[in-house]
């Protein structure tokens, strides 16, 4: 190497960290076509598959689970159940839960547990809950979860409206007529009432489809009036219950249950799910991680003789140790911004992703003659949703990860002793 080919350096006993810039930018990229910028591209590359694929599969977990919450919480449990002290108060009660500025909509219900017969010799349990008869009408979160697939939504007279797989179940449709069957308050004799079937419900619970109906609150208060008679109550923002529960007990006497409470297990269990699934895909990171730094050190190994060279003319070990960090941020900050950007756009279109692929295997098959007939995919089509903390939170990880990886070869680096090194050489 000649003299004067580091002329571009400043005279003097520590460098300009400016220079450091375009010095880390050189041995990132490296020649064209030469093995550094393959192993900068290959490097971006693998932290955008696995910041891509991580986005995409928590869109769709968050899909899921957030579709199982909407369901229980809009259509099963309420964001607050209030159990008045004095059914007497219901009215009053009614009144001043409307009033409040936090309350959507408040509805009075009764609930239990019976039998339910088509008459063929099919039997299953339900719980039976008894609303108004209007309720589908001025409750906009039950109609928007509630899915009515066959019939319609009618309480009227005799109506009931059972789930999809409880109709199944009973081997009933819209029209038909089912017994249902009754514990008396003070007798072990069942009561059977007839009901005519007016509607089937899906809401993509299999919980709810299987096993709930809905009947007026009428038929409830002679079917069974022995339950307590209860409140829902659902709220602007569900995350402000703790607020208009406190405003609320200065105005009602009674109990009143959050759906925090109500829903403890169920919603640990999704939390649970989630974290661990985040955990096992941070390995990913991990071991592109662990390439990085192998990849790294080799760079560090190859290009001794440089970095004692610059060491020997003034650079500190600092200099030399930003070099690599600058190499790690980089690949971290290129390949996670991509990856952001991959991973958001794949969760937001799966479906037609989904319904893209399903078309090609349908037209592979049908040009082929095949007489096997491909399996639909209509039950793998989910809403998705992303989250904007979850994308920042997998982009902080993977820089993070890239840049500790950088961390280990820069300390190689820097604790290079130049005149071993030229030694050798």
């Amino acid at each position: 190497m000649k003299r004067n080919s580091l002329n571009f350096l400043p005279k003097r006993k520590h460098l300009n960290t400016n220079w450091t810039r375009w010095t880390a930018w050189r041995f990132l990229t490296g020649r064209r076509g030469g093995r550094g910028r393959l192993v900068f591209l290959f490097s971006v590359v693998l932290i955008c598959a696995g910041v891509a694929a991580l986005n995409t599969i928590l869109a769709v977990m968050n899909g899921l689970q957030q579709g199982f919450i909407s369901s229980i919480l809009e259509i099963g449990s309420y964001h607050l159940r209030l159990l008045p002290n004095d059914e007497d108060g219901l009215e009053s009660a009614l009144r001043a839960a409307d009033a409040d500025t936090g309350v959507r909509i408040a509805v009075p219900f009764r609930e239990g547990q019976t039998m339910l017969s088509s008459g063929r010799g099919h039997l299953s349990g339900a719980l039976i809950r008894g609303v108004p008869e209007d309720v589908y009408i001025k409750d906009k979160g039950l109609a928007s979860r509630l899915d009515i697939s066959e019939g319609r939504f009618n309480l009227a007279g005799s109506g009931i409206v059972l789930g999809e797989e409880l109709a199944l179940n009973l081997g009933v449709i819209p029209g038909d007529r089912i017994i249902v069957l009754s514990l008396g308050k003070d007798s072990l004799a069942s009561r059977q009432t007839e009901f005519r079937v007016t509607g089937l419900f899906e809401c993509g619970y299999l919980a709810y489809e299987s096993g709930m109906a809905f009947i007026s609150a009428d038929n409830a208060q002679t079917l069974i009036g022995d339950m307590p008679l209860e409140i829902g109550i659902k709220l602007q923002r569900p995350e402000l219950d703790k607020a208009v529960i406190q405003r609320l007990q200065k105005k009602i006497d009674g109990q009143f249950i959050s759906w925090r409470e109500s829903n403890r297990a169920f919603f640990g269990a999704l939390r649970n799910e989630k974290n661990m699934m985040i955990i096992l895909l941070a390995l990913i990171f991990v071991v592109v991680a662990v390439n990085i730094d192998h990849a790294l050190r080799r760079m560090a190994q190859e290009r001794a003789e440089d970095l004692s060279i610059l060491k020997a003319v003034g650079a500190s070990p600092w200099n030399i140790r930003s070099l690599f960090l600058r190499h790690g941020l980089v690949i971290g900050g290129l390949g996670g911004i991509s990856g952001s950007a991959l991973g958001v756009l794949i969760g937001k279109n799966i479906d037609g992703i989904l319904r893209l692929v399903h078309r090609l295997r349908y037209a592979f098959n049908a040009s082929s003659f095949s007489t096997l007939r491909l399996q639909t995919l209509e039950a793998f089509f989910q809403h998705t949703q992303v989250m904007a903390k979850d994308v920042i939170i997998i982009l902080v990880l993977a820089v993070v990860l890239t840049f500790l990886a950088a961390v280990r070869a820069s300390s190689m680096a820097a604790n290079a002793k130049p005149a071993e090194v030229l030694r050798s050489e």
